[in-house]
């Protein structure tokens, strides 16, 4: 049955496959610094600006799934308990003993009445209270209401969890507002881990993700595991609001990447997943091809300048089939295509740390990646970063043609990271023509530009 989903993608697959030109009014992208993949203080500001003041995907609610489960989020220089209180209320708290500062978990996954920490005993309730000091009489004037575990901002998504640092960051459900639309007909928030590895890479963590951020490189490095598999000129890519990007491509010989046939796919999944590979990149570093079958949620993690892991979770669905070998089968053609991948982002590094190159040159199919780059500019602040490392900020919203001046009136159309919602003309700020049919997020190119991360707005209390 065709629904209104595949129509659309339909449409706009046909439009790509006849384009044989730049597309008109887009702007020239400008070279982007190798510095920013080789230089130690650029690393240093991310750490500083983008991971402890984004909102990272950590889990989903089924990696916990009763009272006093939890989860360990260890990455960018981070440790954060995630936790199911008894109330069934999903918390998270810094991994931080607030006696002498140690760790209080080392494993990654477990069940636990209490937070108990391992060096002195001190004790703390799923709810992040301190309920236990061994001789407490030997600390004078001690507030044990005062001395709670730090808290973590912690939402979910359609069943997939999220922290941040920033307790007065703008709610996920705003950041995440722009894709609702893409992950329509797919039901997310029904999956369960059927496998969790982690990949260590060679290479800065932003090569390792924006590799996946575009399908331009497939018919050089993926010709037999993946090009075979679809339609190559059917590609085609939707900048959204927030710096997230969905992509589709259409395929061919089967419904399933993986397997050929969706076999294990659940009841009431949209057609057009069954047609496309419909793929979202949810910045600052995460990555999904949704397939009716199953698919891999991938995050990029810093583990230094020059090196990075890629966390991966299988996720499918219980339809209480006998899936027999299937994960594994999913497992080594996941790794082949990875395998295929890192061979060619390992040179990359190399070539970027070698001081002959001086740029990287990004075209429209790469529009992506450099949208990521003005977008992570933006979160940094352009203030923090060295002229010579900065990007020029060419993206604007884009008014979708025969619309009147849609980038300011579309409900699609976001600015700094919100819908359009009224007001006077002269408080919004200005349109540029971008690439038709699509809007992209509003940036002003100096100055200190306001990210999603900038506008605070009142948020639960550590909950979800």
């Amino acid at each position: 049955m065709m629904s209104a989903a595949l129509e659309a993608t339909d449409r706009a697959s046909e439009k790509e496959i006849a384009r044989n030109d730049y597309p008109a009014g887009f702007p020239a992208l400008h070279p982007v610094p190798i510095g920013r993949y080789t230089d130690p203080a650029f690393l240093e500001a991310e750490n500083r600006h983008l991971w402890k003041s984004s909102w990272l995907l950590a889990g989903t609610e089924g990696d916990i799934p009763e009272s006093g489960s939890y989860i360990l989020f260890e990455n960018a220089g981070l440790s954060i308990i995630i936790s199911r209180g008894d109330n069934g209320v999903i918390r998270a708290f810094h991994n931080i003993c607030r006696h002498r500062a140690a760790a209080l978990l080392e494993k990654p996954q477990g069940k636990a009445k209490r937070f108990v920490c391992p060096y002195h005993a001190w004790s703390y309730s799923h709810e992040g209270k301190l309920v236990s000091v061994p001789r407490e009489h030997d600390f004078a004037c001690i507030e044990k209401a005062k001395l709670g575990l730090i808290p973590v901002r912690c939402e979910s998504w359609r069943g997939m969890i999220f922290i941040n640092c920033d307790m007065d960051a703008a709610p996920l459900s705003e950041l995440l507002a722009p894709i609702a639309k893409s992950t329509e007909g797919f039901p997310i928030e029904t999956v369960v881990t059927r496998g969790h590895f982690r990949i260590e890479m060679d290479c800065n963590w932003k090569l390792a993700y924006q590799n996946f951020l575009e399908f331009y490189h497939a018919p050089a490095i993926h010709a037999q595991s993946l090009v075979p598999h679809f339609s190559l000129k059917s590609f085609h890519m939707s900048l959204l609001g927030n710096a997230h990007v969905s992509y589709a491509i259409k395929k061919k010989g089967g419904n399933s990447v993986y397997v050929g046939d969706a076999a294990f796919a659940p009841e009431g999944i949209d057609p057009v997943y069954y047609d496309y590979m419909i793929s979202l990149g949810l910045f600052p570093n995460s990555f999904a091809a949704l397939d009716p079958a199953g698919f891999a949620l991938q995050s990029f993690w810093p583990l230094g300048v020059d090196r990075s892991v890629m966390e991966v979770r299988m996720l499918g669905w219980d339809t209480g089939k006998d899936e027999g070998n299937y994960w594994e089968a999913v497992r080594e053609r996941f790794d082949v295509v990875v395998g295929e991948d890192t061979r060619y982002t390992r040179t990359l590094q190399r070539s970027c740390e070698s001081g002959f190159a001086t740029d990287l040159i990004m075209g429209y199919q790469e529009r992506a990646l450099y949208r990521f780059e003005e977008e992570l500019d933006r979160q940094i602040g352009v203030e923090n970063i060295p002229e010579h490392l900065r990007v020029t900020q060419v993206l604007r919203l884009a008014p979708r043609p025969g619309s009147g001046n849609a980038a300011i009136d579309h409900p699609a159309a976001s600015i700094d990271g919100r819908p359009s919602s009224g007001g006077r003309a002269s408080d919004r700020p200005p349109a540029l023509i971008s690439a038709p049919d699509e809007y992209l997020r509003a940036g002003a190119p100096t100055g200190r530009t306001r990210s999603f991360t900038d506008r605070v707005r009142s948020g639960p209390d550590g909950a979800s």
